[in-house]
């Protein structure tokens, strides 16, 4: 079933018009966590080390280095910052080495996995993130139904991640920590029975980290999404789910799958025609005010966690449901309707 929302042309037009009045200062007020180059030297003095993937500069350094750039290896298609953050989630195994030219690696592991997904970050002198190294094993979908095939441990993967002018030789320590295996897979490897089955790194990439990069494509948008309306999606987020007619169209695993939507039931409302749902790392005042100036004349209610933008559109009325969910980001909701609802819902 397709939806052709014709009616939606007029409020599009200001929407793009509103949009590139605002990209120049989107971009600079929707910036990373941190600034560019952030240190992580406060880690390298010495003492306990947090768990890396909940500490908040790692994960503003982290987002930094990686942005809203997409990719399978962990996971299939999906943000890198997470496959980076679940593959350092381990607190007991956080490790800090200092290497012979002063640089610093600080690695973890993702201990549901027994290591055999594992990250190191490698730190310049002032802290910085110059690489990450992921161990992996090119996770994909395949068959029917769609279920999440990774790489043999024989045919593990080292993917270094690296910021623009790293020669290969600086990798090194990356490579050698890789293959020190965590105790549970060294075991599994030195085993005479079940060693040739233990984890190996087969091969290794080298892959530019691009933090400009978008979070999302027009693939991961239900079929009938109004070209006029994108400006409704910020570039600077990335995709979560999105349906169309009442059936999901992403992820892929859901593609097809009827959605149910008890929201719109519980407070009277009919249907929504599309949904898309996203996650920003900007900040929740940042987002808020992005939609309230590109949807002027909308409707706000909000207060330190939630806001609300309802606005009308020819025959038809959308509704923006923006949550600060704190460290996980902002969660965004942009559900579309083909006719008018009451200014009560």
């Amino acid at each position: 079933m397709h939806i052709i929302f014709s009616n939606y042309r007029t409020l599009g037009g200001a929407l793009l018009a509103a949009a590139c009045l605002l990209s120049q200062p989107a971009r600079a007020t929707a910036a990373p966590l941190a600034p560019a180059g952030k240190s992580l030297s406060s880690l390298l003095a010495g003492g306990p080390l947090p768990r890396l993937s909940e500490d908040p500069q790692v994960r503003a350094a982290l987002f930094d280095f990686f942005g809203y750039a997409r990719g399978s290896y962990t996971e299939n298609d999906e943000l890198l910052l997470a496959q980076a953050l679940e593959a350092i989630s381990e607190k007991r195994d956080a490790t800090r080495a200092v290497l012979a030219d002063g640089r610093q690696l600080l690695a973890s592991m993702n201990d549901r996995k027994q290591g055999r997904e594992r990250g190191a970050m490698l730190l310049d002198k002032r802290g910085v993130i110059i690489a990450f190294g992921l161990v992996n094993g090119h996770c994909r979908l395949e068959g029917q139904p769609l279920a999440k095939v990774c790489n043999p441990d024989p045919n593990a993967v080292l993917t270094v991640f690296h910021r623009k002018g790293m020669l290969v030789g600086d990798a090194a320590p990356l490579l050698a920590w890789a293959r020190q295996l965590p105790p549970m897979l060294a075991l599994i490897a030195g085993d005479k029975e079940a060693g040739a089955d233990g984890q190996k790194i087969a091969s290794v990439e080298y892959v530019l980290a691009q933090p400009a990069l978008p979070g999302w494509n027009r693939a991961q948008l239900p079929p009938a999404y109004p070209p006029a309306l994108l400006p409704l999606l910020l570039d600077k987020s990335t995709v979560l789910t999105s349906a169309g007619a009442g059936v999901f169209a992403y992820p892929l695993t859901l593609k097809g799958k009827k959605q149910n939507n008890v929201l719109d039931h519980a407070e009277g409302r009919p249907p929504r025609d599309l949904e898309v749902a996203l996650r920003s790392y900007a900040s929740f005042d940042t987002v808020v005010e992005r939609y309230r100036q590109l949807a002027k004349g909308a409707r706000l209610q909000r207060n330190e966690r939630t806001a609300y933008l309802d606005g009308d559109m020819g025959q038809g009325s959308y509704r923006v449901y923006i949550r600060n969910t704190g460290a996980d980001g902002v969660m965004i909701d942009v559900a579309l309707w083909q006719r008018r609802l009451a200014a009560s819902r």
